[in-house]
């Protein structure tokens, strides 16, 4: 029953009473008295028992009109005298209980305790401490919230906005401004205690789906919020100082999210203070970590401070906060709030539009801080912290081949089937292994988190590229396969603003181009190094892949540039291009290409010839056919080897350039060599699973073994006259490799006569058909050798 209906039915005993309804109501009290003096463990352990909470409502509506109006004989005296009894029984009982009170009912008794506390502040010191104490060490209810439930939203709100009312509301209602003075301290430590372990080992989260809801209810249900805040202040000034931070977070981030509430609507200086030195502290701790995970004492202390003030600024309060530190907890709060779904995909305290609406605070902050040169380190930590966010974003996703596959999917889904590769995208299988609880569940939420993340995190860099460009655009290229998913307008803006402004920066010469290029360029060549290949094959990341697609644009329109002004960065340029050959997304791998077609092209004079083609051709060679369709093959050797056979050392030799000759002459040896060491693993590969019908003297059979050397043939007849002998004996080799092989020498040797009798120029064709006889009659098969003309 509620206190309205307490208050109808109890006249206050200083008014005349009829003896009749004095005796009902005393009758009523003892009838109150004895039901929850009757209470067992069985009954407490039930989920439905109304009547107990009935009763538990009266005896508390008693009590608290005892606390407004003390003066006043307003309580009989028996449920003064047995109200501790009842409460020291059921304390009692709940030791011995299997099974704990449901929430409601836990509540009223906690409310009981609290209440009594108060009712005896002015007793001994002990007494009053006992029965806050108590309510300490009782059984948490039975639907407490904790990390196994930690989906339960309505559950938390509900329980920290009752429990609030319970230690903190109800109890001082009406008490006066002494009693509130002297109590107040244990009932915040009742408070903190009883919260904290509902909290346990999932902090951030619980916070994220409580702070919202508990301010306003904080905001609303509290009277003399001036009186309450103060001695909330001189408590925590005591106790939860920045030493607490790391040794009591959850309780520090507790006590400051009730401060900002209860000053929601008018802040006095002492705990602006307050606040603002938590809030120096807390940046202190935070910059040694860059990004803290959740369950980091830190990481706690400032999403708490960082939420706080981002609701600090909402239309119906009063504060506005601008400082550094401020925006810096503030920028924390949104970062740490977007990836809490990496933690569970149950994570959503927020709705898109809710977080957005954050993300617009901070952003209008940095914009307004960004050139203020007294917080430069605050800027650059701003900058460090959304680097480890992204990098905590895309480690997600690279964590596992499950998470990586199921971020293909997603991606896959709303690209178009032409910008993937199918050959690098077949190669990874799902483990058979149980899925990973904190994937994401469907591609269309990852969809939905990439998106999200990238409209909250590419502006942000934006405004902080002002100060810190190149640091910016490498962040921003980062998360360039998150703009390829938006595919929008607005989701382009903030890269391609980035990206204008660093190519002006180049062509202005405001600052040294290397100093421009060189992070850049090392930033993609580490991290290309140390990437996991046994989780995510390089061809297959596509995350990385557009980065060097971002970067790589850049290296294109800014080649002289780069060419004439950095020379000593050319090697990372092409390292960079080299990580992007047969990458799952085609955009980069044709890109990639395209490039390195470009140096052999055309940039002989910068990038020798002989420094690209041999890691170009082994990547190729590799890749194939896992990775490079036959399609793919032809192409690349195409370029290699067109390269070689019509350089100016070959086609033009002279005596004064005999050792640039001779060098290109190995060079061609070296390439043609390893093609047959290719094809030569390809097929020995395949000969180890060939049926006996597939090893019949009429059998033919089309193999990537055999596809390579026919390649090889083809290339042979485009080698020049003058290196022709050489390359012939290289692919002598292998022939002889197959001689104890029937079946493949008869298949090399049919590719190799058909490849040399057609479209080869008369002069080659001669000494070719010479060159053929006697291979043929040195390697002979089963069947005899051909002996048609050449």
């Amino acid at each position: 029953m509620s206190d309205e209906v307490w208050d109808a039915a109890a006249p206050r005993a200083s008014e005349a009473r009829p003896a009749g309804l004095k005796m009902l109501l005393m009758e009523k009290v003892d009838s109150t008295l004895r039901l929850l003096h009757a209470a067992t463990c069985e009954l407490l352990e039930t989920e439905n028992h109304d009547e107990l909470e009935h009763a538990m409502s009266r005896l508390l509506g008693y009590l608290h009109r005892e606390i407004a109006t003390p003066s006043e004989a307003s309580v009989e005296p028996s449920v003064l005298t047995e109200s501790p009894q009842i409460f020291l029984q059921w304390h009692k009982l709940q030791q011995a209980m299997q099974k704990p009170m449901n929430r409601r009912l836990w509540m009223l008794w906690v409310e009981l305790g609290c209440t009594l506390a108060v009712l005896h502040c002015s007793d001994a010191e002990k007494k009053a401490e006992s029965f806050a104490q108590l309510v300490t060490t009782s059984q948490p209810p039975r639907d407490c919230p904790t990390l196994r439930i930690h989906c339960d939203k309505e559950n938390q709100v509900a329980y920290s906005c009752q429990l609030w009312d319970a230690v903190m509301v109800k109890p001082l209602s009406g008490a006066s401004v002494s009693v509130v003075n002297d109590v107040s301290p244990r009932l915040i430590d009742t408070h903190l205690h009883l919260m904290t372990p509902a909290m346990r080992e999932y902090e951030v989260a619980f916070i994220a789906i409580i702070a919202t809801p508990l301010r306003r209810h904080i905001e609303t249900t509290s009277t003399s919020n001036s009186l309450v805040a103060g001695i909330w202040l001189k408590y925590a000034a005591i106790k939860m100082g920045p030493v607490e931070i790391t040794q009591n977070a959850a309780s520090v981030a507790l006590t400051a999210l009730v401060l900002s509430a209860l000053t929601s609507t008018g802040r006095d200086l002492d705990v602006t203070r307050y606040l603002e030195t938590m809030r120096a502290a807390t940046v202190d701790q935070l910059a040694r970590g860059a990004f803290p995970q959740p369950h980091n004492p830190v990481a706690i202390v400032a999403f708490t401070l960082g939420l706080s003030c981002l609701d600090d600024t909402r239309p119906s309060t009063a504060v506005q906060l601008q400082s550094g530190n401020a925006t810096l907890l503030c920028q924390f709060a949104v970062l740490r709030l977007v990836n809490l779904q990496l933690l569970s995909s149950h994570y959503k305290p927020y709705d898109d539009e809710a977080i957005l609406d954050y993300q617009r605070q901070v952003q209008q902050r940095w914009e307004t801080l960004v050139l203020d040169p007294t917080i430069a380190d605050v800027h650059q930590y701003s900058l460090r912290m959304t680097e480890a966010c992204i990098q905590e974003m895309v480690g997600f996703f690279k964590s596992s081949r499950e998470s990586y596959l199921s971020f293909v999917d997603a991606v896959q889904s709303v690209l178009s089937p032409d910008l993937f590769r199918p050959n690098a995208l077949n190669q990874p299988q799902r483990s058979t292994s149980s899925p990973d609880e904190n994937l994401l569940p469907t591609a269309a939420d990852i969809v939905a988190f990439i998106k999200q993340f990238y409209g909250i995190v590419a502006p942000l860099l934006q405004v902080l590229s002002s100060g810190h460009l190149v640091q910016a655009f490498v962040a921003l290229s980062r998360i360039e396969f998150a703009r390829e998913v938006c595919a929008s307008p607005t989701a382009n803006t903030s890269m391609q603003s980035v990206t204008q402004q660093l190519e002006l920066n180049l062509e202005q010469a405001t600052s040294p181009p290397d100093s421009i290029f060189a992070p850049i360029l090392r930033s993609l060549v580490m991290q290309s190094t140390t990437s996991n290949s046994d989780i995510i094959p390089r061809e297959m990341d596509i995350i990385t892949g557009c980065q060097t697609l971002a970067v790589g644009l850049v290296m294109q329109r800014k080649l002289r540039i780069l060419l004439f002004q950095c020379a000593s960065l050319i090697d990372d340029a092409l390292a960079v291009i080299f990580s992007g050959l047969y990458n799952a997304f085609d955009p980069v791998d044709a890109f990639a290409h395209r490039f390195l077609g470009v140096c052999l092209s055309h940039l002989g004079q910068f990038t020798p010839i002989f420094t690209v083609f041999p890691h170009y051709l082994q990547v190729t060679l590799a890749a194939f056919p896992a990775n490079a369709s036959p399609q793919d093959l032809t192409k690349a050797c195409g370029a290699i080897f067109g390269s070689l056979f019509y350089s100016e050392a070959l086609t033009m030799p002279s005596e004064q350039a005999n050792e640039v000759v001779e060098t290109t002459r190995r060079m061609v040896l070296w390439a043609i060599r390893r093609c047959c060491e290719r094809s030569n693993e390809l097929l020995a590969l395949e000969d180890e699973v060939v049926t006996p019908a597939e090893d019949a003297p009429n059998a033919t059979r089309r193999t990537d073994g055999l596809y390579l050397a026919g390649l090889v043939f083809e290339l042979l007849k485009m080698a020049p006259l003058s290196a022709l002998r050489a390359c012939a004996m290289e692919v002598e080799q292998l022939l002889s490799r197959w001689r104890s092989s029937p079946r493949v020498l008869r298949q090399l040797k049919s590719s190799l006569f058909a490849r040399i009798s057609q479209n080869c120029e008369a002069e080659k064709r001669a000494w070719l058909a010479a060159w053929y006889i006697e291979v043929d009659e040195q390697y002979p098969t089963e069947i005899s050798a051909q002996t048609s003309r050449l």
